[in-house]
């Protein structure tokens, strides 16, 4: 599709920089190769679990990277990790183990749609069999014969139904309880025996089939099933509480830890009749625990350092596993017991979260982006040369940074309080004034060495207006095309010339526009058949750089449009910023795959290397002496922010920090 657009534009003699592409590392085009430098991310605790443990002691479940999402792992018993591999899927998860090794859980396939998968004992894999091609499923237990249980999406309207896979694969839908419209299938035993939720209440679903319903407890009419043992013994929940099943389907509330704190629940029952789970310890946090065959239930306690911890998986050794956390700070550690209080952290061989994204550059190197802080939650941060990192909204995780000028004054938005806000360089935030009538949302997306900020500002009803700042705050609109209803300013050079978009009220597209320093807006024409324009940055000379349809282009200080070319395979890029020597950075897709991308004032393509072991790579800016800032995955699965020094810089050379 991207060479079929190219071609119409060379047709209607519409520039067409073909240029030379480097792929990969820091391959040389027609200049300098281009190096990276690691700008880090702030700190956060690495997050896993356990989901299931066989006799042998061998565990799987999973650990959480931002960039991979989840990924499928073994704990053998010689203490060994292995992650556990599916081709051609991606987001895996391993959610319990037979006595053979074998391993049932769930992977997302090449359109992102959830399946039920199995791994063997050596390590290859299956995707088991789905009912519906576009439905979620995920196979949740496995018992020693190879029958596996699971829950699947089933007809149209689409509802969730507990499903059984016997030892060849072969699915079958097991039966709602009357009056069901749903269920979900969480654990089986040796004998077959599988148990789950039918509706809102517990079910056990017996070898040939029938489906028989668990009563809750006495008040209660919510209830879960999670465990079953082969005496055909269920644990689960009722309620809020922890619940035992007998064979003849007879509930037991399971004691808790603490009578005035009683919430908890039970996940899963060895054949001593050993049930584990967590219970309440007040505060609103909960604990593992154990009870035994009698009822009597033993707090298994935490990691050290840590507040709250459940245990998910038990076997006939009695060891149980599950996870422990800090609740104050985001991150889950696989955990395993072999005793009350003395738990072992399973999780230090996984990468912390770590997440950081730079979309601003000003001409002494200051940078802008975003960090996932220790909590988990994105706030706004800027990055000293040297590389330091400061959070600049530490009591806050809804304002955001989008522009920094050489003064190291930083404009951006307030979501929750819905105004464009500027950070002094002693870190002040100000409340940017609204113009009148427009005062229910506004955002600042530019700001020149003067200290003029640009953005957008709206009223209640109506499109959003492009808008400007002067020094002193005082807002003003900016025009727009004739007959058009909205639009947005995006960047402003230090002679006040402003660039953005303009266009029809309902209407996905947009123009591309120029506002000239007496106010008059111009349009910037986009490729041949694109509907959808957009101008995002310019330099001193009055080259301005934005995208067209989905292809990345550049406009001459005359206004003439020019689509830079793209990587091989890529089906979709943007120009992201340009520097006073007409460097351009941006951007395309390919697949799930990103690349950073440097255009040479000729036209030359190179694509930016990524950080050691990393492919995915973003490029967000670039400030006037052409650095360029963005993002690229470690290989860890962590997401760090960059930054790739100007061609020729004396400081052009590999830095990993």
């Amino acid at each position: 599709m991207a060479r079929e657009k190219f071609l119409l534009c060379k047709l209607f003699s519409v520039l067409l920089l073909g240029g030379t592409i480097a792929v990969g590392g820091a391959q040389e085009a027609a200049g300098a190769a281009a190096q990276v430098v690691d700008l880090g991310a702030m700190h956060g605790d690495s997050d896993s679990r356990v989901t299931g443990i066989n006799a042998d002691g061998v565990m799987v479940g999973a650990y959480y990277t931002p960039v991979d999402g989840s990924i499928a792992v073994r704990w053998n018993a010689d203490g060994t990790v292995a992650p556990l591999t599916a081709p051609g899927h991606h987001m895996t998860e391993a959610l319990a183990i037979n006595a053979k090794g074998f391993i049932a859980g769930s992977a997302y396939d090449d359109i992102s749609v959830r399946r039920p998968v199995l791994w063997r004992k050596d390590g290859s894999f299956t995707e088991l069999s789905s009912p519906e091609r576009y439905g979620y499923s995920e196979a949740t237990a496995i018992n020693s014969g190879g029958v596996v249980a699971g829950t699947v999406t089933s007809g149209s309207p689409a509802i969730l139904r507990a499903a059984r896979w016997d030892a060849s694969g072969v699915l079958t839908l097991l039966p709602l309880a009357p009056g069901d419209s749903r269920s979900a299938a969480t654990a089986i035993n040796d004998a077959g025996v599988i148990v789950g939720t039918s509706g809102d209440q517990a079910v056990r679903w017996e070898p040939d089939g029938t489906v028989v319903r668990l009563a809750p407890l006495p008040g209660g009419n919510r209830s879960a099933a999670e465990g079953v043992n082969n005496a055909g013994i269920v644990v689960g929940g009722s309620g809020a509480h922890p619940v035992r099943w007998d064979a003849d389907g007879t509930a037991t509330a399971l004691p808790p830890l603490r009578p005035e704190d009683p919430v908890g629940g039970a996940k899963a029952i060895n054949d001593s009749g050993v049930i584990t789970g967590s219970s309440g310890i007040g505060g609103g946090h909960h604990s593992a625990v154990a009870w035994d065959a009698r009822d009597v239930v033993t707090d298994l306690g935490a990691l050290p350092r840590h507040d709250q911890s459940t245990g998910t998986a038990i076997n006939s050794r009695g060891v149980v596993a599950g996870y422990s956390e800090q609740t104050s700070v985001h991150g889950r550690h696989a955990a395993r017991w072999t005793a009350p209080n003395k738990a072992t952290d399973l999780s230090r061989s996984f990468p912390g979260h770590e997440y950081a994204e730079a979309s601003a550059i000003n001409a002494r190197g200051q940078v802008i982006g975003e960090s996932l802080m220790p909590d988990a939650t994105l706030h706004p941060v800027t990055w000293t040369r040297s590389g330091t990192i400061t959070d600049l909204s530490p009591d806050s995780n809804t304002r955001y940074a989008n522009a920094i000028n050489a003064r190291g004054v930083i404009v951006g938005t307030d979501t929750a309080k819905h105004r464009a806000i500027r950070w002094e360089p002693d870190g002040t935030i100000t409340m940017l004034k609204e113009p009148e009538h427009h005062n229910h949302h506004s955002r600042a997306a530019g700001i020149n060495d003067s200290g003029v900020i640009v953005g957008s500002a709206s009223a209640l009803r109506g499109s959003t207006q492009p808008t400007r700042w002067d020094p002193d705050g005082t807002p003003g609109l900016l025009p727009l095309l004739p007959g058009d209803a909205g639009g947005s300013a995006a960047a402003i050079d230090s002679h006040g010339v402003i660039v953005g978009s303009s266009g029809p009220r309902n209407d996905i597209s947009q123009h591309a526009v120029r506002w000239d320093l007496d106010g008059k807006v111009t349009e910037l024409p986009g490729l041949p058949g694109e509907k959808n324009t957009t101008a995002v940055a310019l330099n001193e000379r009055g080259e301005v750089v934005g995208y067209s349809g989905l292809h990345p282009v550049r406009w001459s200080p005359d206004g003439r449009v020019t689509a830079l070319s793209l990587p091989e395979g890529a089906h979709h890029g943007e120009a992201s910023g340009i520097s006073a020597t007409g460097v351009v950075s941006g951007w395309s897709e390919s697949g799930v795959v990103g690349q950073a991308l440097r255009w040479d004032p000729d036209g030359t393509l190179t694509v930016l290397p990524a950080l050691p072991g990393g492919r995915r790579t973003k490029a967000n800016g670039t400030n006037a002496r052409g650095d360029i800032v963005g993002s690229s995955e470690n290989g860890g699965g962590q997401l760090h922010a960059v930054r790739w020094p100007a061609t020729g810089s004396a400081e052009a050379q590999p830095v990993i920090r």
